[in-house]
């Protein structure tokens, strides 16, 4: 393919003036950065594709392979690995701004989180994935992909605009309130778009169910039932209450389509409280020959067709304008560090992306591997132009890049999290949290049809599972990367428990090491955060992440005693966290630290190389 091969080169012309007459400032041609080092590879391609540095053991392998395919075969290695799961899981639970918390009691988003895990590990196509999500039915724990309609419950204009900008690359969410003043969107053609999911709600009322509303029935028997063994119900009304509102949060459709014009309506085509019917925006007058389009149409023809339908088979469509379109530019950013336009959340034009020939190509690419965004990437990590030297020049804001190579850029939260895991755990991957799955089994209940000593036994359950999180607890530091360690035991350091950051709760509390690097709240799409900070200093240096490093119980010093004289403990330590041989600089640096400090050497060298720039950036 013709951005695979090596035509980077970009010139103006060498003659010719500019609009005002004024001759034009001729640049000198760009190429591409140098060819990447085995050990600069090895470590970008694991922080990209699994999201942590290489162990040593992997570090060492690769570097020390003579297999002239071995970049490819390390690739197509980590694509099909469960650290790929993980690490593309954060991504996406920045993009759909993934949550445990629901604001609503007892409802938790790992249902959601589960869902999305699970279809990438199956490497669902992307268009799948986003038609489940606009079209789901019913509660998370019975269909994981509720959980996108869910996030925003009560909320469907909020909703449609995070919709646009996700899917399809368009920010329009000042059409809210106004006509976009940047854009052609007008405020009607807003509510237009939102009217496809006007009959939709997402709690369950006494008109969904055949008796009415079994709530108040399930309480008063439940309590009776207590009172008859003797029990003191009024303890656990709340909670009963709770679980039973969690069973009507629901994603539904109702027969009647109750969007209407704002109160405050002001222009000349509409008035307030106007019902609105569903119609989709074109962003040209091609668009309405445009198959997806057609297809819209043919659907919405249908009268026992749903709205939401018709509005997620024109989205996810392989001709629609903009859907591969933005994921292709968000993978390409992913692995480069910067899109081919200003914004990912952004690509109403494609002629002003930095490379419009490339970001179209990009997106025809995406539709002829049917969305499947492994392939994808397996294609862009496998290019010449990704596995060239970074470019560590600052870029100017708003400047064009040429794609010379990727760029430096620092790690996500995630990405070093995970990298610290690593250098603590050996295998990250083999930890992982099972309690998502019990949660969602303690709390669906079908209040259609449940019982009332049913419910009771619900409730039983949901009260063990604290119990059931302590008892998991027991593991220590010199229980990680032991062939022995029970797997359902979690290392806790520091009240922080250790695995992967896709295991953790979502997002982090505040005061996590996650929060204090940047995760997001997931308020926003892509909320992350990548800026360095007074408290990360502190935490690098002082925290509880840097004092399990250095412990002598940690796993990196225990390697370090595998080897016996100090120049091989050194080569342990460099490539164990830089997966780079130290220089000879650094070599006389660690001789003389040993000469004065002896083994307290060892953790000083740690901290050095933990706390320096190096570390925390992908290059």
């Amino acid at each position: 393919m013709g951005w695979q091969r090596e035509n980077l080169k970009r010139s103006q012309p060498a003659s010719g003036k500019s609009a005002d007459g004024e001759p034009k400032a001729v640049l000198p041609p760009i190429t591409g950065n140098p060819a990447a080092s085995d050990e600069q590879f090895v470590r970008r391609a694991y922080l990209d594709i699994v999201g942590r540095i290489p162990s040593y053991e992997e570090t060492v392998t690769f570097t020390r392979s003579g297999d002239a395919d071995k970049r490819a075969k390390l690739i197509n290695k980590l694509l099909d690995s469960e650290g790929y799961v993980s690490h593309m899981y954060n991504y996406f639970a920045e993009m759909l701004r993934i949550k445990d918390d629901f604001e609503r009691n007892l409802v938790r988003g790992t249902a959601y989180s589960q869902w999305v895990k699970q279809n990438l590990r199956e490497n669902a196509p992307w268009d799948q994935m986003a038609y489940q999500m606009l079209t789901a039915t019913g509660k998370m724990w019975s269909n994981g992909a509720a959980g996108y309609m869910l996030r925003d419950a009560g909320m469907p204009l909020d909703n449609l605009s995070y919709t646009l900008q996700l899917f399809l690359g368009t920010d329009v969410a000042c059409a809210q309130c106004h006509d976009h003043p940047f854009a052609d969107w007008t405020q009607r053609q807003f509510y237009e778009m939102a009217a496809f999911f006007g009959n939709t709600a997402t709690e369950m009322g006494a008109g969904d169910f055949p008796g009415g509303d079994p709530g108040e029935r399930l309480l008063k028997e439940a309590m009776a039932l207590m009172k008859s063994k003797g029990v003191d119900g009024e303890q656990y009304r709340g909670l009963l209450g709770d679980v039973i509102n969690a069973n009507k949060f629901a994603v539904v459709d109702r027969t009647e389509n109750r969007l209407t014009l704002p109160g405050d309506y002001k222009y000349k085509d509409g008035s307030p409280g106007e019902k609105v019917s569903p119609k989709l925006i074109m962003w040209s007058a091609e668009d309405a020959k445009n198959p997806a389009y057609l297809l819209a149409s043919t659907i919405s023809a249908n009268k026992g067709a749903k709205s939401r339908e018709v509005f997620a088979r024109w989205a996810t469509h392989p001709s629609n304008p903009r859907f591969a379109m933005t994921m292709a530019n968000r993978l390409w950013s992913r692995a480069f560090g910067k899109a081919l336009t200003p914004s990912v959340l952004h690509v109403d034009n494609p002629d002003e992306a930095y490379n419009p020939e490339l970001i179209r190509h990009l997106a025809a690419e995406m539709v002829r591997l049917k969305f499947n965004l492994k392939e994808f990437q397996r294609i862009v990590f496998n290019t010449r132009t990704y596995q060239r030297e970074a470019t560590t020049v600052e870029l100017p804001m708003g400047a064009p890049y040429f794609f010379q190579g990727p760029v430096l850029r620092r790690m996500t939260a995630e990405q070093a999290w995970d990298s610290y895991m690593t250098l603590l755990l050996g295998n990250p991957d083999s930890v992982k949290n099972p309690d998502a799955d019990l949660y969602g089994r303690s709390m669906d209940v079908n209040l259609a049809t449940v019982n009332a000593q049913t419910l009771l036994q619900k409730v039983s359950v949901m009260n063990s599972l604290g119990a059931r999180n302590e008892a998991r607890m027991g593991a220590t530091l010199t229980d990680a990367g032991s062939k022995n360690m029970d797997p359902t035991k979690v290392i806790v350091f520091g009240n922080m428990k250790l695995m992967r950051a896709s295991e953790l709760e979502q997002p982090a509390p505040p005061g996590h090491f996650l929060r204090e690097f940047g995760q997001s709240e997931r308020f926003t799409i892509d909320g992350g955060s990548k800026d360095g900070s007074s408290p990360q200093v502190l935490m690098m240096m002082n925290g509880a992440a840097q004092k399990m490093l250095t412990s002598k119980d940690s796993l990196i010093a225990r390697n370090m005693e595998k080897v016996k004289n100090p120049p091989d403990k050194v080569e342990v330590v460099f490539l164990s966290i830089l997966n780079r041989h130290p220089n000879f600089r650094e070599k006389d640096i660690a001789r003389k630290a040993f000469a004065a400090e002896g083994e307290a050497a060892y953790g000083n060298i740690i901290w050095s190389l933990i706390n320096g720039r190096e570390f925390s950036f992908v290059q």
